[in-house]
Formats: structure tokens, sequence, C-alpha cells
């Protein structure tokens, strides 16, 4: 005991431990022009890595890129750009990085660089894509494979500065017609056995595709598998281009045809990290903080007849916040009546009407609010109608969908702030 007290004696009362010694790295950020470059020297402690630097100085998120869940996503909320090919690289000393910028350790007196521009991912391959869908249309632009695009559907949107032909036709106008008479005019056809649409066979053959999108889900909507596959095998046994039908029911079976197209377009890495693209918008807008009470939402996509969303649109309901009624994200779409739309009366009643954009479905409003039952739902006398862009943002099973979810749980917490114009509110008289 007398020991241990001489030894503390022997100290000084104000005797402290010396602190550990700092790192210090000259951090230099390239924004690749989306925003001005920055270049400052970050203290770090021993052992802290590349993302540990960056990260003191700037937000830094982390995801699969290429190699690992820690690879660099985005610095200072510039992320990925698959259309582009841009992508964060970084440098040590002027050199390429010699490790994965969450494993190296920096050493005094080294220099981190990051760069943003167009990665080492391949360029679009050698598929010549005929596309029936617009939905893969949507995929093949947000990839970068405008130049593998040799045709498309009638709906199709037509790459920036380019005219491409058009290789599909229909006899149902649906931007002049009205719902009620593009309604009749589809019903008729199917009665007498008419196909809706017809494939230009002689100038898809001429263009030599190497792929054809079309899809599964729905007859009226495209052109199905069963119309395209014979106009492909001109005149032989096997086929002149692959049939590839996308279908997805969910929102993670829109990531993964996000990832499909990225193969075929011989992009696979871009078509991943857009698919992560996607799935990361929607994590996020799961992740707010959630409504005091979920309201009760339908989603129309017809209004005479009337049509309630299922499937993936029911499910952004579900991760907007909302709770679906009539149709389950189980489900597929599904015709319903006045008084089942009466018996569900929802909290929140919108208006995303198929393959229609905002001002399209506004012009089809009179089919709704001319029925006697429209002024009986809870939603109308509480003002919760909303009419947005069902063309891009809901029907349209592409990148789209995720703007979609953000819209919704938008509207949903904040129904009357709407400063990009992306919906319309329906007063309640």
């Amino acid at each position: 005991m007398l020991s241990l007290l001489a030894v503390a004696i022997s100290e000084p009362a104000n005797a402290q431990q010396s602190p550990p010694p700092r790192v210090k790295v000259q951090l230099r950020i390239d924004f690749g022009g989306s925003k001005p470059a920055r270049e400052q020297t970050v203290e770090v402690a021993p052992n802290a890595t590349v993302v540990d630097v960056t990260r003191a100085a700037v937000a830094v998120d982390q995801d699969w890129l290429c190699c690992s869940p820690d690879d660099v996503w985005a610095i200072d909320g510039v992320g990925p750009d698959p259309r582009l090919d841009r992508y964060w690289s970084w440098q040590l000393d002027g050199k390429p990085g010699p490790d994965l910028p969450a494993r190296h350790r920096v050493r005094d007196g080294e220099t981190i660089t990051w760069h943003y521009g167009p990665g080492a991912l391949p360029p679009a391959g050698q598929a010549r894509i005929v596309s029936l869908l617009p939905a893969a249309t949507e995929i093949v632009l947000a990839l970068g494979g405008d130049r593998s695009l040799f045709g498309l559907s009638h709906l199709c949107r037509q790459p920036d500065g380019a005219s491409l032909p058009r290789l599909l036709r229909t006899s149902i106008d649906s931007e002049a017609w009205s719902m009620v008479r593009i309604d009749d005019e589809l019903r008729q056809a199917m009665q007498r056995g008419d196909r809706v649409y017809t494939l230009d066979d002689a100038a898809i053959t001429a263009l030599r595709p190497t792929h054809v999108f079309s899809q599964g889900l729905c007859p009226v909507c495209a052109v199905t598998p069963e119309q395209v596959a014979p106009a492909l095998a001109n005149g032989t046994a096997e086929p002149c281009a692959k049939l590839v039908e996308l279908s997805p029911r969910s929102l993670a079976g829109i990531a993964a045809d996000i990832r499909t197209v990225g193969e075929v377009l011989g992009r696979g890495p871009a078509g991943k990290i857009a698919a992560r693209a996607f799935e990361r918008r929607l994590d996020a807008v799961r992740s707010l903080p959630p409504l005091a009470q979920r309201p009760r939402v339908v989603v129309l996509e017809w209004f005479e007849p009337l049509w309630a969303s299922g499937e993936w649109i029911a499910e952004m309901v579900e991760v907007a916040g909302g709770e679906p009624v009539l149709v389950q994200r189980s489900e597929p779409s599904r015709r319903v009546t006045w008084d089942q739309l009466l018996a569900a009366d929802p909290d929140v009643l919108v208006l995303a009407a198929c393959s229609m954009s905002l001002a399209r479905t506004e012009r089809e409003l009179p089919a709704l609010t001319s029925a006697p039952a429209w002024s009986k739902l809870r939603a109308v006398t509480a003002g919760q109608v909303f009419v947005l862009d069902g063309e891009r943002q809901f029907s349209t099973p592409g990148p789209g969908v995720a703007r979609g979810a953000e819209v919704l749980a938008r509207l949903l917490r904040e129904p009357g702030a709407d400063p990009a114009g992306e919906w319309r509110r329906l007063s309640a008289n």
C-alpha cells in the first residue's frame, strides 16, 4: 500500500496523456462540372481510410457499385449516372487507387483525388433492339442504349434527336377518343376476334434486330409475345431475333427488368447500378417517418368503367405510407363497381390513368365527377382527390415508377405543397 501511494504522489496532479498523432491528408474532389471542385487539408486519426478522409469534408454514401457494399456511391449528393457512364474514381498521389477506398489506410502527406466522370464500363454492345413496349424503351434510354434502338411502338418515346420507325399500329385512337369509346371499341374487337395491334413484319425483318421487347401482362395495353413470335421467324425454323418478355408484377420485378435490359444491351454493370439506384429511391421513401394514421388509398387507372390498380401500383401506395384498398399488391388491377368504391370509401383517391399524362387524364374527369355517387365519397368531400401522371409515374413499369412513389409519399404528407406541379388536387366543390 505504501509503495502505491508513493508512486501516486510522485506524479504531477495535472499530468495528461498526450493526444494520439493526427494524419494530415490533402483531399481534392472534382465533381466533373456538376458543382465547383473542392480542395482542402483534412486531419484524421491513424488508420483512417480514404472514405473516412472524404467523409470528414463532405457527405459520402456507400452502396454496391461494382465490388462491395462499401463502394463509394455518392459524394456530396452526386451519385452514379448510368446513362452517361459517370461514376466516382479515386487516385492516390496522382495514380489510380491501389485498393477499394474503404480499405486503403491513409498515411501522412498523401494526396487523395476524386474524379466524377466516365468510368470503365463497356459501351453499348452490338445489340439491335426493336422495342414494342414503352417501359422497355424507357429502361434502354436510362442505360444509355440509345444507339442500340432501331424501332419502336406507336407509344414509345423517341430518343433525343432521333426519329426511329414506328413498327406497331393500332386502330384505337387513345389520344382523341374518350375512355368510354376506347373501352367499347376494345371490347367489340375482342368479341370479333380482331387483333388490336398490327405489326409491320417486313420492316422488322429489314431492321435485322437481335432482340425484340414485348410484354405478357395485358393484351390491351401492348402487343403480346404470342403475336410477336411469328413475325420473328422470318420464314425459317429459327427466329431471327430473340424475344425478350418484360412482365413485372412488383417493384422488385421492375428492378429485375432493368438488370435484364442491361444484359441485353451488353451493359450489365450499368443495368445493375440503375436497378440499385431505383431500389435506393424506394428505400428512401420507405424510411420516411410514418404517418400518425395510414390513409386508405385507392388508385384508379380507368374511369369508365372503373378500374382500380393493383400489383406494383398498390405496392407503391404501401411504400409511400398508405394502405391500398379494393386491390392489393398481390392482385392484378381489376374492374370495380361504384358500389364497391363507395363501400371501400378511401381516405385518398389517386387518379393515375393508364398510359395517360396528367393533362390527358384531366379531360376524362367528367366521367367521374358526373356520376351520382362521386359526391358521396369521403375523399371527395375532404378534398383528398389527386390527378397524377399515370403514363410516366405509374402504369409504365420502369425507372419513372420511383418518382411516382416519391410523389405519392409527398402528397400523403403535404397535400397542399406541390412546387414541381406534379399533381392537381381537386377541390371538394
